[in-house]
């Protein structure tokens, strides 16, 4: 009887899919933003989702605010403090810390007074309790933060790459401190790479300059090791850019690469590549 009633709730939920695809549709926000050209968006721990305004004036953020009822069709946009004097960041690494607040670093552009490509190693945080704005340092020795990749580990820390070289480091949010770890094995540089956080904590990177090979790192070894081939290059040839990752539900990873590639990856915890 049991198996006959799992059996059962499993053919309503099959019978159930294609009515719930069918409903499924985008629907204009009551309230446009008042900006031009959204670029980062981040969902904040209150609810609210923080958004940047991107190429335009990248000192500004704002943030859309849902109504009573949590609808964010009826939302309300905000504008946020400003980012600290001289820091106007384009293509840059963004988390929500696990204490509600926001780092942002790096930034292949500082536009101001207009976008200019300097990998820049400046930081902030965001704390949205306050609305303020706060400057942090770069780890010890970093030239550069650029566009590199960043991540929320599972045991809540924030890990931090340097763009342009083998170099990364975890972020301590009390002190504004950073420790840089060294000697991982990773095999080249973080230039254009990604991070996937895997449901066993480790990261998963496909290597750009080293293609078709992908990672991954141990947090608690420290350590890259060999995630495989990933049988077909998914890195640009010119610019070595890399498309997003995707966990799915069953514990797998679906990549893509950059145009003109138009190439796909599955990486599999049972080594199962495709």
């Amino acid at each position: 009887m049991m198996m006959l009633r799992k059996l059962g709730i499993a053919l309503l939920a099959l019978l159930a899919l294609p009515g719930i695809v069918s409903a499924q549709k985008w629907t204009p926000l009551k309230n446009q933003p008042t900006f031009s050209g959204a670029g980062i968006m981040l969902l904040l721990t209150d609810g609210r989702v923080m958004v940047h305004e991107e190429q335009s004036n990248d000192q500004n953020w704002y943030t859309l605010t849902p109504d009573n009822t949590g609808s964010y069709t009826n939302g309300t946009w905000k504008k946020l403090a400003t980012m600290p004097s001289g820091y106007a960041p384009l293509f840059f690494g963004s988390v929500v810390l696990p204490d509600g607040r926001v780092t942002v670093e790096g930034g292949e552009y500082n536009c101001l007074p207009s976008c200019n490509a300097v990998w820049t190693n400046m930081g902030a945080i965001y704390d949205p309790l306050k609305n303020k704005w706060t400057n942090v340092n770069p780890p010890s020795g970093w030239a550069n933060i650029g566009d590199a990749q960043s991540v929320v580990l599972t045991d809540g820390t924030y890990m931090q790459a340097n763009c342009c070289a083998i170099q990364q480091a975890t972020f301590n949010p009390k002190t504004l401190g950073w420790t840089n770890i060294t000697n991982t094995g990773k095999v080249d540089s973080f230039d254009e790479e990604g991070w996937g956080l895997l449901p066993n904590g480790e990261v998963l990177t496909v290597d750009a300059q080293r293609a078709p090979n992908s990672e991954v790192y141990n947090s608690k070894t420290k350590k890259w090791t060999s995630a495989g081939s990933t049988i077909v290059r998914l890195e640009d040839p010119q610019s070595q850019e890399v498309g997003p990752f995707v966990l799915r539900p069953d514990g797998t990873v679906f990549a893509s690469g950059a145009a003109p590639t138009r190439r796909f990856w599955r990486w599999s915890p049972w080594n199962t590549q495709t």
